[in-house]
């Protein structure tokens, strides 16, 4: 026997939460295995990756 539903399955827009929710820290680029190997200025571009990415970390701008 079939039943209807009453009650609506999702909430309306309005009734739904309204709280901010805090911002997604933003997604690192992929690595590849070709990046530990590619030459870049005084090492690696994996090197180089990494030196920015602590450079980002360390003066309070990045993640």
């Amino acid at each position: 026997m079939e039943q209807t539903l009453r009650a609506p399955l999702l909430q309306r827009a309005k009734d739904a939460e309204t709280r901010a929710r805090p911002e997604p820290e933003p997604a690192r680029a992929p690595l590849f295995i070709q990046d530990a190997v590619t030459p870049w200025a005084d090492g690696t571009l994996l090197l180089a990756l990494w030196r920015m990415q602590e450079a980002k970390g360390q003066d309070g701008t990045g993640s």
